[in-house]
């Protein structure tokens, strides 16, 4: 009964309509809809400036870029916009329109070898200035698994470093790459040639855990001059991301990376810039809305005690990417805005919305619905409520409206009704109050408001200490009053035309739980303890972004190590907030540490069967592998049926690994205390057999027999062998 009472409160906390669990019975089903909480309904004004999309004529838009792109010259569209031209740019155009009108695929390729350099010619591989040997979070790991994994990670960082290099172009030749003055961390994937934004902060974490500040402190700089620049961070180092970026954590790392260091001078530095930042989001992303807020003590059915609130808040919106294409025969309208980097998959999807009810899975499957958001590490906004129109440049103005997903029938969690398929209908991010978006910008602003005081002899009567603390306090009433379930103690994006939650939940709402600290209320953070402590149940190899299996990479069955670390803080913030009297603190104390745990052995146990291996203490889990192979560090992840990770052997593929490893390395570090030997389902590490002489001398018996076959060893000489053989221990 006791897995029927989490499922109960599972399809109470996770807010989607009338959610068909197999095993939820008629009565807890009806306990769950009582338990639905109405948010008051918000008008809007919208206050969003416009803002300039990236025009250059090679890397962001025009008929050169289109034509190469669709010639299918190269597997991946970003290999071409990673090309430094071996001409002015201006003759490189004049080269392209000599070409013919209907010109063929054999003389485009021809073109683009005779006017680009390679990809990834703008880049070369440094080592890092700073690096040791002895990384510091390893200080107190007695386990000799956890030791060995985390050198392994540690070593990772050594192959990573990168800089910009663009001194044999010629005058006038140009990179795609920014112009970033330090090295910047290759993000693991072969792909993957610049800084990219929000893996930035969990790379930071890895390397200040690691010990590497020097390095630490010049990628935080990277970011810092493209805010002078651009006035926010662009997604990624590339000029075609100039138009895009995503959620705005550099005030984050500056915070992370003081109290690592201390190191105020930097910060006096970076917040000018972080105050720049967040004008950025204040100016082109924030609307005024306008709802009816109760008072203390009453309700909204009474007409005492109420008031009406104007406040600000942000959304995603509005959606600007480099190019657009009419794609209603050239009438003008149906613009949809495509990704240089993605451009062929983003041109067919919107191209086939014209003609045919399908989902276009295949599209679908690469990950081009995230062409209608900005910040695809935020794929909760892509859910909006089925009756909500679309308003703003959207990628899918007309294509997925009403359109029904097939859910595969292998959905352990839940089964969508056929009405309820249509939540992936539109991709409304104008509309969406984010909840993860809003709380990091809550964090950005007392983070502003503390770093002025600190900056001010610790003063907190300025008048710019208040101004941000005004906002973050308005921000947070915003926050509580539209997207908190009071029920549940956790929060929900929030659609402001139907005014209700989203009709699908997500794991990056938990965000709220971590940043607004202890200005939660006690029992709803004991729920919410509850409820992330059940969920962590119900998925043990890691936290799912939905619960529904959409074929898109951030929804179920796939898991992203930065969600476990948000949920990770989410846990620890609610634990922190409750006394040991309380009775959830007592029942769910240490789940924290238990997706903590859970994160490591995901990680591990994909880095082990990929052919990680620890001389002397862990031999490879597949012995026909390559000895020289060192394990992969994967960037994403898959769940099974039962909820537990599944782990692979390819390690083709890694994916944007240094999220992993930086937030690997972090959780080493924070909980060495807590942290056990891992341990992966179905699978029996193949630790180093030793055997111990009488004297206490330790062996590893298989090596040394392998050494003797070879005569590498005297036969009879025990203190040779002895000698021999400890080296390798």
């Amino acid at each position: 009964m006791k897995y029927f009472s989490h499922l109960r409160k599972l399809a109470t906390a996770f807010w989607a309509v009338k959610l068909v669990v197999s095993v939820v019975s008629t009565e807890a089903a009806a306990a769950a809809e009582e338990q639905l909480f109405a948010p008051p309904s918000a008008s809007v004004q919208s206050l969003r400036l416009p803002q300039k999309r990236c025009d250059h004529p090679i890397y962001c838009d025009g008929p050169l870029l289109k034509a190469v792109q669709l010639a299918g010259i190269f597997d991946s569209d970003k290999t071409f916009v990673d090309m430094p031209t071996r001409k002015p740019v201006d003759k490189v155009v004049g080269e392209f329109y000599k070409l013919p009108a209907n010109a063929t695929k054999s003389q485009l390729t021809k073109f683009v070898e005779d006017n680009f350099y390679p990809a990834g010619s703008d880049i070369v591989e440094v080592e890092l200035e700073d690096w040791n040997e002895n990384p510091p979070f390893l200080k107190g790991i007695t386990d000799p698994v956890l030791r060995g994994y985390g050198m392994s990670l540690h070593n990772q960082w050594k192959k990573l470093g990168r800089k910009r290099n663009t001194s044999f172009l010629c005058s006038g030749c140009e990179s795609s790459l920014l112009p970033v003055k330090n090295t910047f961390i290759a993000s693991g994937d072969s792909s993957s040639r610049e800084f990219r934004y929000w893996n930035t902060y969990y790379v930071e974490i890895g390397l200040l855990k690691s010990g590497l500040f020097k390095t630490a402190k010049g990628i935080l700089q990277n970011l810092l001059d493209a805010v002078s620049q651009y006035g926010f961070v662009p997604t990624g180092g590339r000029i075609y991301y100039t138009d895009r970026t995503e959620p705005p954590l550099l005030a984050l790392m500056v915070k992370t990376y003081f109290e690592a260091t201390n190191d105020l001078d930097f910060v006096l530095q970076a917040l000018p810039l972080l105050k720049k930042e967040h004008a950025f989001w204040d100016e082109h992303r924030s609307v005024n809305i306008t709802y009816t807020r109760k008072a203390a003590g009453s309700s909204l059915d009474k007409r005492d005690g109420v008031k009406v609130v104007t406040t600000k808040t942000t959304t995603y919106g509005p959606s600007l990417f480099s190019t657009a294409i009419d794609t209603n025969n050239n009438s003008g309208t149906g613009d949809s805005y495509l990704r240089p980097e993605s451009y062929s998959t983003d041109y067919a999807l919107s191209r086939t919305a014209q003609s045919g009810p399908q989902l276009f899975s295949t599209a679908l499957s690469n990950g081009a619905l995230y062409a209608a958001s900005e910040a695809g590490t935020v794929p909760s906004v892509q859910y909006a409520n089925r009756s909500v129109a679309t308003v703003g440049p959207s990628l899918f103005s007309t294509a997925l409206r009403r359109r029904t997903l097939e859910i595969p029938s292998d959905n352990p969690f839940a089964a969508f009704s056929e009405d309820q398929l249509n939540v992936l209908s539109v991709a409304n991010i104008n509309n969406t109050v984010a909840v993860n978006l809003n709380s990091i910008l809550y964090q950005v602003e007392m983070i502003i408001a503390n770093f002025t005081a600190a900056l001010s002899n610790n003063s907190m009567e300025t008048e710019e200490y208040l101004d941000y603390k005004r906002r973050a306090e308005s921000r947070r009433q915003m926050l509580m009053d539209l997207t908190y379930n009071p029920n549940t103690g956790l929060f929900a994006d929030y659609h402001l035309e139907s005014g209700k939650h989203a009709d699908v939940w997500s794991i990056n709402s938990l965000w709220a739980n971590w940043a607004l600290g202890d200005n939660l209320p006690t029992d709803g953070a004991a729920r919410a303890l509850e409820n992330i402590a059940d969920l962590h149940k119900r998925f043990p190899g890691g936290l799912p972004n939905t619960l529904y299996n959409t074929t898109l990479s951030w929804d179920y069955p796939h898991i992203k190590s930065p969600l476990q670390h948000m949920a990770i803080k989410s846990a620890d913030n609610s634990e922190k907030n409750l006394d040991s009297s309380n009775e959830s603190y007592m029942a769910y104390k240490g789940t924290a540490v238990q997706i903590a745990q859970s994160t490591i052995d995901t990680a591990f146990c994909n880095w082990y069967t990929t052919g990680g291996s620890i001389p002397g203490v862990l031999n490879a889990y597949d012995y026909s592998a390559s000895s020289n192979s060192s394990g992969t560090n994967l960037g994403a992840f898959e769940l099974d049926a039962s909820g537990n990770e599944v782990t692979t052997t390819d390690s083709s593929s890694s994916g944007d690994y240094t999220w992993t490893t930086g937030i690997t390395i972090w959780l080493l570090d924070q909980y060495k205390a807590q942290n056990r030997m891992p341990s992966c389902p179905n699978i029996k590490l193949n630790l180093v057999k030793k055997t111990c002489k009488p004297n206490g001398a330790c062996t590893n018996v298989r090596l040394c027999r392998r050494l003797k076959r070879k005569k590498s060893l005297p036969h009879g000489n025990y203190n040779n062998k002895r000698a021999v053989c400890k080296r390798w221990w």
